[in-house]
């Protein structure tokens, strides 16, 4: 009876599969002024995953990464697709890490020896053929279908530059006190603070990304998520955020 026992235990633990690879997600991000070190090659990512097995000082166990210095992080669990990149703080997304384009022009340059990062490169690629064959107009802001575009979005600029000069000034608390709720912001004055952004459902919200925190000569995109720079390798992958900027010829 024993050894039946033992014997169906066995067999039991042998039938339960073996669990899968935890792997984590890769996206891009330029979020203007907001961007540290003027969006070098970098990456962010949420402060659950620093100190961990997926991102962690090189040499160590698991201590946490420092700002503005190279960080060991790892695609998959195990310790395994690791490479040494800059780390530039904390990022929005959960199980995420946030990279620059600049890291991606880079990485991407040649095929990356992590199969998870080489598959984002081609897929990189790929999105940013959706824009081939359309006008830049971030390229070439005078060609007469982008003149009204670019003047609308050079004028939200230059309509939010004052606000966020006088917000950087006073100081974020100060300002909010003397301004409505809807022009509130956060994040060095970077951001809303009162999220308005909302998918198409209306069941997700963000706080959009304001027009003066784009760098000169980009514009903030449909949904207030990033900065849309005439890169198509970055702008192609933001899929609609950017679309606007491309009209057909």
């Amino acid at each position: 009876m024993l050894i039946r026992l033992l014997f169906s235990m066995l067999f039991l633990v042998a039938a339960v599969p073996a669990s899968q690879a935890e792997v984590k997600k890769l996206t891009i991000y330029d979020d203007g002024v907001s961007c540290p070190a003027n969006c070098d090659a970098h990456v962010v990512f949420s402060k659950a995953m620093n100190g961990t097995a997926f991102a962690h000082k090189e040499g160590t166990k698991y201590s946490q990464c420092v700002k503005g210095e190279e960080c060991r992080i790892c695609f998959e669990s195990g310790e395994k697709q690791c490479l040494k990149v800059m780390y530039r703080g904390s990022g929005p997304h959960p199980d995420t890490f946030d990279f620059t384009p600049a890291f991606y022009q880079q990485a991407c340059a040649s095929t990356p020896a992590q199969p998870v990062l080489a598959k984002e490169c081609v897929s990189l690629r790929e999105r940013a053929k959706a824009l081939s064959g359309r006008i830049n107009c971030l390229a070439t802001p005078g060609d007469p279908k982008c003149t009204a575009i670019i003047a609308e979005a050079k004028a939200k600029r230059e309509l939010d530059l004052p606000k966020y000069k006088k917000c950087l000034q006073l100081g974020e608390a100060a300002y909010n006190q003397q301004v409505p709720n809807a022009e509130k912001r956060k994040h060095d004055c970077t951001y809303e603070l009162n999220g308005t952004g909302r998918n198409d459902a209306g069941t997700k919200t963000w706080r959009k990304l304001l027009p003066a925190a784009c760098r000169a000569g980009t514009y903030v995109g449909r949904d207030g998520l990033d900065c849309c720079s005439g890169n198509t390798f970055a702008d192609g992958p933001l899929g609609r955020e950017c679309r606007g900027f491309y009209p057909a010829p």
